[in-house]
């Protein structure tokens, strides 16, 4: 990864970090809405707003290794891709050797093959 790249997802991470999550969201709701009818009054947090916040945490990680896995994937098929290309231009090399050893034989048979006929 190039340094914007690492910028960008750190200042996302911190990003994610400082908002509430779907989950956490979804618990606040489900909280209030149980402090409502018990009739007491709701003050922000509850156990179904920190398990949707564990829970949010928890998607982050997954996410977060997931985006590793593939990268070290990509970085896997980079690496493949620049032997194969190495290993190609070595056998290029090679061909090209083997076709200039191949005429100069064939030009020496030729002036062989030259010198006969005019014996």
């Amino acid at each position: 990864m190039n340094r914007t790249s690492i910028n960008a997802a750190v200042a996302l991470t911190l990003g994610l970090a400082a908002c509430n999550g779907p989950n956490e969201k979804a618990g606040a709701a489900q909280d209030e809405a149980a402090a409502n009818a018990a009739g007491i009054a709701y003050n922000g947090n509850g156990p179904a707003e920190a398990a949707g916040k564990a829970a949010d945490h928890a998607n982050r990680a997954v996410a977060k290794a997931r985006n590793e896995q593939a990268d070290a994937l990509k970085d896997q098929g980079r690496a493949i891709r620049s032997q194969a290309d190495a290993d190609a231009d070595k056998l290029e090399e090679q061909a090209k050797a083997m076709r200039d050893t191949a005429k100069d034989k064939a030009g020496r048979l030729d002036q062989q093959a030259k010198t006969v006929r005019q014996q």
